[in-house]
């Protein structure tokens, strides 16, 4: 009875190890880099890439089978979306995965990808465009074939977000932000340079994180 509570025990132990592997495979956060020019130009119907980079961090080691894990979680990410760079660093305290690439920014509101972003003229405020992260079809394939690995490590939909948007604009408009260390409940604001906003927790855990914008400007 000792033996089989101890092998419990080390199961437990090492399946929770794999369910933190991605901190739960939700990211400390994930930065986007924006421009008003790109937004414009998927306005306009052309195609735009955005550049993102998703932090993963968390406390403890993994063993090798673990790291095994990682690599496989590497290669289906890398099939669904465009990875750049996929470094699994050792921490202080335990371990941190950083992922860089680009994300598409699609002039629709469905799409096929994993994540992306949608730039639609907005129904509920006319003149502005709504900016949003955005899961699509593919999402549910690369998240079965995750979990097919383990099933804690399933993806989150949706994380903590953090837009660079760059240039002007006469109107910029982000429900529950925090813009520089400050919060708003609406934050409403012309953009003459750059503004970093930082949206999560709560509704955004659900619905993925999002702006208006006027692009006439």
């Amino acid at each position: 009875m000792q033996g089989l509570r101890k092998w419990k025990l080390g199961r437990i132990a090492t399946m929770g190890m794999v369910a933190v592997l991605l901190a739960g495979c939700k990211a400390d956060e994930v930065e986007i880099d924006l421009a008003i020019e790109q937004l414009k130009a998927v306005a306009a119907g052309e195609e735009v890439t955005a550049e993102f980079e998703a932090v993963f961090s968390n406390i403890g080691e993994l063993d090798d089978e673990q790291r095994a894990q990682v690599g496989a979680v590497e290669d289906i990410l890398t099939q669904y979306m465009s990875v750049d760079d996929f470094e699994l660093e050792r921490t202080d305290l335990g371990f941190e995965v950083t992922v860089e690439g680009e994300l598409p920014v699609l002039g629709v509101d469905r799409a096929d990808h994993a994540y992306y972003l949608s730039v639609t003229e907005s129904a509920s405020l006319p003149g502005y465009h709504r900016v949003s992260f955005e899961t699509g079809d593919d999402f549910a394939r690369m998240e079965g074939e995750m979990s097919a690995i383990n099933f804690m490590l399933s993806p989150d939909a949706y994380h903590p977000t953090k837009f660079r948007l760059d240039g002007r604009s006469s109107s910029v408009l982000a429900p529950a932000a925090e813009v520089n260390g400050r919060s708003y409940l609406l934050y409403d604001a012309p953009l003459e340079d750059r503004v970093r906003l930082i949206q999560k927790g709560g509704a955004f855990d659900s619905t993925g994180a999002g702006f208006f914008v006027r692009l006439d400007g």
